[in-house]
């Protein structure tokens, strides 16, 4: 983790530890009070237990989730061999015993730094009488020492058949951190295709300050293999499990780890993965400072969307008015007819000022679809639109047409003096989406109103 600089003066600690759950379904592992940092978890048992972590007396636990996918161990699989730079499972089918509880109970061992400033909590919750053994390695450090304000975090998502088509959320933050990695188990439902054809991730970053995006390209390559997954683990990528019995029949747990080249945001991610009607289960871990959160913005709420439309190479041809960008006046129906042509009419909420669209069309590219939307104002005024957005977008307020922006190098922001009445203000945004590069069929804008005055710095 280069982020995470840890002090260099330290009295090396350990605590063995033996806990159970109790009658409020709970069970205390280690409460360590002072600074310090935890370097090393092993656990023995508790896998049916759910992972509890909470530092310097946060309101809620930065990490709340299952303790086997916490560790890499997910959709209810036996226990398998992990070892990648966040932990390592290893479990010993060799071992001699009657009891099937201790016959290949692994030990889970996590090497993700923990640092506190004023206490640790780690608790496990459960049905009673549960048990979990473990050590604990950490560094305690004097008084005053300066450390690191980024606190652990870990988001867990579970999705049992995800829509046919469109992204899930793995972990939506508002503030500054960084992401350190993720890991994804996937059982394939929909046999109509490969199970990692969903298009991969999209990061959408900073939304309310700097929007910039990462794109996938497409699962496997995401988690950095090449036509499908092999049974392979590094110390930042791997597959420590995976079934493949056809072309479109094949379940697997891969991890991806940002270390050498972590994801900063400063004001909120939204990270998402492509999905095509599988059961899906996912760990986000990051990093971030407690405290810190979204500034707030002026941005519609809901948009409407309607598509998909022709889009013509050309640029002129783009740019030319048709009849969507003239039906200004009201809201859209639920269907809109353009000659001989149905276009389904949406709604999207927006998402730290993006709006992404491909949640409606995923794989769709070298088309067009129109956004519209209303800016409320209290009294008539200069703003200034604030408009992020992949390849070219025209842009209508109260149908005058303002721009259309020609972005031929991947997300941009451009900043456009307008004039708002009061009340309600007809927004409409017609974008397109190409397959090219960098930023690989990126269907997402972000749309953010400015005071003038802010639009000029």
């Amino acid at each position: 983790m280069p982020l995470i600089a840890l002090p260099t003066d330290f009295s090396s600690q350990r605590l063995n530890v033996t806990a159970s759950v109790s009658g409020d379904g709970s069970g205390d592992v280690v409460n360590i009070e002072g600074p310090g940092c935890i370097r090393h978890i092993w656990f023995l048992w508790g896998g049916g237990l759910t992972l509890e972590i909470t530092t310097d007396g946060a309101e809620r636990p930065q990490v709340l989730a299952p303790l086997k996918p916490f560790f890499g161990v997910m959709q209810d699989r036996k226990a398998y061999y992990v070892n990648c730079s966040a932990f390592t499972v290893l479990p010993n089918w060799t071992a001699k015993a009657k009891d099937p509880k201790i016959r290949g109970n692994p030990g889970y061992n996590l090497w993700l730094p923990i640092p506190f400033s004023k206490s640790c909590v780690i608790r496990v919750r459960g049905p009673k009488g549960e048990r979990i053994d473990g050590m604990i390695d950490w560094h305690k450090y004097q008084e005053d020492t300066v450390l690191t304000p980024y606190r652990f975090h870990a988001e867990y998502r579970r999705y049992q058949t995800t829509s046919a088509r469109g992204q899930i959320d793995m972990a939506n933050v508002s503030g500054r951190g960084f992401l350190a990695g993720f890991s994804t188990g996937y059982i394939q439902k929909n046999h109509r295709d490969m199970v990692f054809h969903t298009g991969g991730i999209t990061v959408l970053l900073d939304g309310e300050t700097d929007p910039h995006a990462i794109r996938g390209h497409n699962v496997e390559d995401d988690f950095g293999f090449t036509y499908g997954f092999n049974d392979h683990q590094t110390r930042w990528i791997g597959c420590p499990t995976h079934e493949n019995r056809g072309r479109n029949d094949q379940d697997g747990v891969f991890y991806r780890f940002f270390g050498p080249d972590p994801i900063a945001f400063r004001s909120s991610v939204s990270f998402r993965a492509g999905c095509r009607g599988d059961d899906m289960e996912t760990v986000v871990y990051y990093y971030k400072i407690p405290g810190s959160g979204s500034p707030e913005i002026e941005t519609p709420s809901e948009w409407q969307v309607a598509g998909l439309l022709p889009c013509a190479d050309s640029f002129d041809e783009f740019r030319k008015e048709g009849f969507i960008e003239q039906l200004t006046a009201g809201g859209w129906p639920e269907k809109l007819k353009l000659g001989d042509k149905t276009l389904s009419v949406r709604m999207l909420r927006s998402d730290h000022g993006w709006i992404d669209l491909r949640d409606l069309y995923y794989g769709k590219t070298d088309q067009s679809a129109c956004a519209r939307t209303a800016i409320q104002s209290k009294t008539a005024r200069d703003a200034v639109l604030r408009i992020s957005a992949d390849d070219w977008c025209g842009v209508w307020l109260n149908g005058e047409h303002v721009t259309t922006l020609r972005h031929e190098n991947g997300l941009e922001t451009a900043r456009l003096p307008v004039k708002l009445k009061k009340g309600a203000n007809d927004l409409l945004l017609k974008m397109n989406n190409t397959g090219r590069p960098p930023n690989r069929e990126l269907w997402a804008v972000n749309c953010v109103v400015e005071q003038e005055k802010e639009g000029r710095r």
